[in-house]
């Protein structure tokens, strides 16, 4: 069992300072689901995790519109429902871009502290003229229990030298997608972001000296060669994401159905492609907070990262004199002398500023760590590398000097070898994330049902909550229903008001809905008619 804070249990609904995320990516290579294979093991369910992601890369089959209904048709996620619904799960969301998907599946026990699920979904560039139907991103974003939460699931460009396209596609995904929650409009927002995927960076070391090395059992030597913490590190992507301790060899690519390294006549490189990674804003904004902005100029809020960075720089308040207006052609001179290279990466340290930026202009209160004054920026920040890597290298130890207790601890990261079908080892995280505490939602009280009887439930809500809407529904489904579709029967809330002006809630199911047979059932409150929310459960028995 996972450790876990649990502040006080009523009824079904428990209340936890810490939850359990289990995050998993697995590249398919496009292959189908083979029948019998056991795959049970990448889910975590021996440590009963209270959340499970599951992003999956190259899947068999195309849905450009996924819903309940057509993805069930697909074997590898029929067999992931098949495998949770014994252990008290239901299907929050799930959607794809191409053939990048993304599941997210939570303990019903929790159905009532989930809100605002909302699915985005990023395609990427074309290849040869024709759109790159393997790479793409799904995001899943959502409330609960008092957090803004999103988990990205994605697929980058792949091969060796186009490492700076893997950044490209990034900032892509982080900065453009767009929210409808009021309270958290875009992905940094977030109180937790959590990235997943086939990210494709490799090792940038010769072949047979990678080989050799793993052979030795000596792997983990290999991870100062690795691309992504060399970006990480740099400033130029997914800077501020953490990522638990890697321990096993790496991920990528063996020979389908063994676990022998890539024999082919491309002999890639062995890497570690597939990755499990976070960003918690309470970390970010204390970043955020360590740098002296200068803003002795009137902020537009409106203006993208790369305007306010690049203002930042150059230290123009946007009324420019011909001194500065000289100055900015000579810049852009500058700038036509460079190579692509060069210049992607200046655009990717302003885009890392920028974010900081931005997280900046929100902050009620500017912290100093230990008394140290705010970094002042220089204004060759964003042109000299070695300034640039100084300035976040100095932010970061001023962040972990002040985050005392981290809000996500890794539980354990793992690749699972035993697994041969796919190009690729799964990979998964098991991470345990603080959230604010919330008491149950409803009560519902309800008699054993038997048949030739009707069925009355009479509901609870707590006070404390946002209690009846005109559009509310109960539904029966058998015990181990994972998708809301699958119901056995439903009834529409009644409210009826009872003397001194209080109101009574309850729902009706005729004799005909009785399955006619003893099994166990789960009533399931739902908030909504357009957009459904399960928001509280409960066991019964017919007889």
């Amino acid at each position: 069992q996972l450790p876990r804070e649990i502040w006080q249990s009523s009824g079904i609904n428990a209340e936890y300072g810490h939850l359990t995320l289990h995050c998993v990516t697995y590249n398919l290579a496009e292959l189908k689901f083979p029948e019998g294979a056991d795959i049970s093991s990448i889910l975590g369910l021996e440590h009963k995790p209270d959340l499970i992601s599951i992003g999956l890369e190259e899947s068999s089959d195309f849905d450009v519109y996924p819903d309940e209904e057509n993805d069930k048709q697909d074997p590898w996620c029929k067999e992931f429902d098949r495998l949770v619904a014994d252990h008290g799960y239901f299907l929050v969301n799930l959607t794809s871009v191409w053939k990048v998907k993304i599941r997210l599946y939570l303990k019903k026990e929790h159905m009532h502290a989930i809100s605002h699920v909302e699915a985005v979904t990023a395609k990427s560039g074309f290849v040869g003229g024709v759109r790159n139907i393997f790479k793409g991103a799904c995001t899943v974003r959502f409330r609960l229990y008092g957090k803004h939460v999103a988990i990205i699931n994605c697929h980058l460009t792949a091969f060796d030298p186009r490492t700076l396209d893997r950044n490209t596609e990034y900032w892509m995904y982080f900065a453009d997608q767009e929210f409808e929650d009021p309270e958290c409009e875009e992905l940094y927002e977030h109180d937790y972001i959590f990235w997943t995927g086939d990210l494709n960076y490799r090792i940038e070391k010769e072949n047979t000296a990678v080989r050799e090395i793993i052979g030795n059992g000596e792997h983990l030597s290999l991870l100062p060669f690795d691309q992504l913490k060399r970006q990480q590190d740099g400033g130029l992507a997914f800077w501020g994401f953490h990522e638990p301790p890697i321990t096993f060899p790496p991920s990528y690519k063996f020979d389908q159905g063994t676990d022998i390294y890539d024999t082919s006549e491309k002999q890639r490189v062995p890497s570690y492609c597939d990755r499990v990674l976070w960003r918690c804003k309470e970390e970010s904004t204390i970043a955020a907070s360590q740098v002296n902005w200068a803003a002795s100029y009137e902020v537009d809020s409106s203006e993208s990262e790369e305007e306010l960075s690049t203002k930042l720089v150059e230290g123009t308040d946007g009324k420019q004199n011909e001194k500065q207006k000289k100055k900015k052609r000579l810049f852009k001179k500058k700038a036509m002398e460079k190579d692509d290279a060069t210049l992607e990466k200046e655009h990717m340290r302003r885009k890392t500023l920028g974010v900081l930026r931005r997280m900046s202009l929100n902050l009620m209160l500017h912290q100093r760590i230990d008394g140290e004054e705010r970094i002042d920026l220089e204004p060759d920040t964003i042109t000299d590398a070695s300034k640039y890597e100084a300035l976040i290298s100095e932010i970061d130890r001023r962040t972990k000097a002040a985050v005392k207790t981290p809000s996500v601890n890794s539980l354990g990261y793992r690749s699972y070898p035993h697994i041969k079908i796919s190009d690729h080892k799964p990979v998964s995280a098991t991470l345990s994330v603080k959230f604010t505490e919330c008491p149950p939602f409803l009560e519902m009280k309800h008699p054993q049902w038997t048949m030739g009887h009707r069925l009355k439930v009479n509901i609870k809500f707590e006070q404390s909550h946002e209690a009846y809407s005109s559009n509310d529904w109960v539904a029966l489904f058998p015990e181990n229903w994972v998708n809301k579709s699958k119901y056995l029967s439903w009834g529409w809330v009644q409210k009826k008001q009872k003397p001194k002006g209080q109101f009574k809630y309850k729902v009706k199911f005729s004799t005909k809905s009785h399955p006619g047979r003893v099994m166990n059932l789960q009533l399931v409150y739902f908030r909504g008619s357009n957009t459904v929310k399960p928001i509280g459960f409960q066991n019964i028995e017919s007889v």
